[in-house]
């Protein structure tokens, strides 16, 4: 019974074993081809290589993805890790040229992780590949012995990620994507039913499929954070269902208050957009073609079509136009989805049609080279506005401040104090202060175990050959299940295992491994507190701010613009570039790996602040394509309305915006006044009395149209304001 006891326990703390099933795997790999190489073949140099090259590309890295491809990673980026340590076995010769080769190091192999997590995750290992051969000795006679050893250990580490104790696969966006379209097409399906309400949980199951897709709730290794199209496209698919969830939450919630109002064009257009999403959903899971929009358009159309001319006269008419509103929103958004995910399933899209003037557009991307697309990300963030190259700078600062330390002070085993410089670093002050004291703890006990052990056993190799491997096995699942302290602990102990095997074993090796750590985690913390210290959340508050004001001002230019007060000028072209800005900073945010915010619900729901950017530009410009300006200005009531909601939605921001900026919630918050009647009552109600009767003026729909925006946004925006932290509104 404790052993099953204890197995609940580390499955509590290590869901699916999958950091025990890894360090078996790094344990194994390591330790095997150091045992060949030392006592099979007497060669040091390959073994502490083979023991390294191991290490470096299992237990240093972090690579997302199938068995299958985690090994193809690896094999792959073998030439250039045997390139780096060429360069440091080099480079070795002198302390200076040692540390601007770090330099360089350091931030090249940094950076090149900004658009593909597989080789991000790879920084640490091959940087560690780096520093072991830049020390010394120096020794380019053995740079064939290291080189060998080095390949022993990645293509058995490769080996070993498909055929040893593999990790299960990881899960994938696409199926949280496609389970949130099932859900969206059932319940689309049993809204187009006229006699009756849809299920009583349906309204729940909504908003936790909208969750579902946030970041914050995926797995760093199922996140879609690369440059590629397929990524791109999953997460822009994700932005558009989320508000195709809330409009239909919309829709199940004014079918629970007035039932039967749902007109019969309406009614089809809702049918076909449920069997779009359910095309959606199949295509995505595996079972089905790619998904077609001709559901959509041809229910729009169909539609559009129908609506102009109904007459308005019954008592329900409005809520017969609010619904269909609502249904014409979910197809046209519907639309973008599936361009979105057929993007993602790699089949062909329409050529981008958006005028010169509006671009980029939505889908740029599409048909667009791996390669390319990755070119535009480095050089996109190659800016001191990037984190991805604030953090490239400081890592390549901190190593290379440490190497130049550990050189002057000719320290015997300096390479641990660039190891530890590499654990302390974080991308914010926070980062580095949480890893630094675990980091110094950890390696102090580890340290007074090292010299008791070194004192007890002394010389006999046997005793460190029998221990190495459970104390591997220990390091490398001891941080994700205990925490760093524990793995700092382990490592050194085991460290120090098998360095014995090589040498003699020296009394005082403990005490110079803690000073190493010190030196190292003292240059790591102190370049990290005084070089951009915000991280990747800092950024995305910026940008998401300037997205919030630019797409706020839009809005209001936007009405003032068919209502007859004014002109929009270039206000969707600065919503456009605050957009691509927004989803660059949450694209680098969502690599960053363990986000707190599942532990921590008051942080921002970013995923919605980029869907509001996105609806402003999407439907704002759709307004200024089929309105003229000051069309509505024939309805003075509903265009009043329209301000007076887009002014709102302005105030609404505001605080919001003050919040992502400062960090800290507005003291005085503006209060927009809240209406009597909603914003889309009131104008739907204008539309029917303005109708008399008759079937109304077809352009009269857009302030239908536009109301309908408004209230969208405003309630995205107010799920998310300071006043409301911490939760995310149902229809957000």
């Amino acid at each position: 019974m404790p052993l099953r006891g204890g197995l609940e326990w580390l499955r509590a703390r290590d869901p699916g074993l999958r950091a025990v099933r890894r360090s078996a795997r790094v344990t194994l790999v390591a330790c095997t081809g150091f045992y060949v190489a030392r006592y099979g073949l007497g060669n040091h140099v390959a073994a502490i290589y083979a023991l390294f090259g191991a290490i470096a590309s299992g237990g240093m890295s972090f690579v997302p993805g199938t068995p299958r491809e985690r090994a193809r990673t690896l094999l792959a980026v073998l030439p250039a890790a045997a390139a780096l340590v060429t360069l440091g076995t080099v480079l070795g010769v002198h302390s200076w040229t040692a540390a601007l080769g770090m330099l360089g190091v350091g931030f090249l192999v940094s950076f090149a992780g900004v658009g593909a997590p597989r080789l991000g995750g790879l920084a640490g290992g091959l940087q560690a590949l780096y520093i072991l051969a830049c020390f010394p000795p120096y020794a380019p006679a053995t740079l064939g012995a290291r080189l060998a050893g080095l390949a022993t250990g990645m293509v058995l580490m490769a080996a070993a990620e498909m055929w040893l104790v593999p990790a299960p696969p990881p899960g994938r966006y696409a199926d949280r994507l496609a389970r949130a379209a099932a859900v969206a097409s059932r319940t689309l399906r049993a809204l187009a039913a006229e006699s009756r309400s849809p299920p009583f949980d349906s309204r729940e199951r909504l908003i936790t499929a909208s969750q579902e897709l946030r970041m914050s709730r995926v797995p760093d290794d199922e996140r879609p954070t690369s440059a590629s199209a397929r990524h791109r496209a999953l997460c822009q698919g994700a932005t558009y269902m989320r508000h195709l969830l809330a409009q239909t939450w919309q829709l199940a919630q004014e079918a629970r208050d007035t039932p039967g109002t749902r007109d019969p064009a309406a009614a089809r257009l809702l049918q076909a957009s449920a069997t779009a999403c359910h095309g959606v959903a199949l295509g995505l899971s595996g079972r089905g073609p790619a998904p077609s929009d001709a559901p959509y358009t041809a229910g729009a159309a169909d539609f559009e079509a129908h609506r102009i001319r109904l007459p308005i006269w019954r008592a329900n008419s409005a809520a017969v136009v609010r619904g269909g509103a609502i249904a014409l929103d979910i197809a046209h958004t519907g639309t973008f989805l599936v361009t979105a995910v057929r993007i993602a399933l790699g089949a062909p899209v329409p050529a981008d049609t958006t005028p010169p003037a509006e671009r980029p557009g939505p889908f740029w991307y599409a048909g667009r080279p791996t390669l390319s697309l990755y070119a535009r990300r480095l050089q996109t963030h190659l800016t001191p506005r990037s984190v991805y190259f604030q953090n490239a700078v400081r890592i390549a600062l901190a190593l290379s401040a440490a190497r130049l330390i550990v050189g002057a002070l000719d320290l015997g085993h300096g390479l641990w104090a660039l190891l530890a410089t590499i654990t302390v670093m974080g991308t914010s002050a926070t980062g580095t202060r949480t890893a630094l004291w675990p980091a110094f703890g950890g390696t102090l006990a580890g340290a007074a175990v090292v010299a008791v052990m070194l004192y007890f056993v002394a010389d006999h190799v046997a005793v460190y050959a029998v221990v190495l491997p459970p104390l591997y096995l220990l390091a490398f699942s001891a941080g994700p299940v205990l925490g760093m302290g524990w793995n700092q602990a382990f490592s050194t102990i085991a460290a120090a295992a098998a360095f014995a095997q090589l040498g003699p074993a020296q009394p005082g090796l403990a005490a110079v491994r803690f000073t190493d750590v010190v030196i190292g985690g003292v240059t790591g913390a102190l370049v990290g507190l005084l070089a951009w210290p915000q991280g990747g959340t800092g950024e995305l508050r910026r940008a998401c701010s300037r997205l919030l004001d630019q797409s706020t001002r839009s809005v209001t230019e936007i009405i003032d613009t068919i209502a007859g007060d004014g002109t929009a000028g270039d206000a969707p072209a600065r919503a456009r570039l605050a957009q691509l800005i927004a989803e660059a900073s949450y694209a680098q945010y969502a690599t960053e790996r363990g986000d707190p915010d599942p532990a921590h619900p008051a942080d921002k729901d970013w995923m919605a602040i980029l869907l509001a950017g996105n609806r402003v530009i999407t439907m704002g410009q759709n307004l200024l394509d089929h309105c003229p300006p000051g069309v509505l200005a024939a309805w003075p009531l509903s265009a009043a309305h329209l301000r007076d909601a887009a002014h709102r939605l302005r105030l609404t921001a505001l605080p919001l915006m003050y919040d992502l900026r400062s960090r800290k919630p507005c003291r005085a918050p503006v209060e927009p006044p809240a209406p009597d009647v909603p914003t889309e009552h009131a104008v739907i109600a204008d539309v029917c009395a303005a109708s008399d009767g008759r079937a109304p003026d077809p352009m009269s729909y857009y302030a239908v149209d536009a109301a309908i925006w408004l209230a969208s946004l405003q309630r995205l925006v107010t799920a998310i304001s300071p006043s409301t932290e911490g939760r995310t509104a149902a229809q957000g």
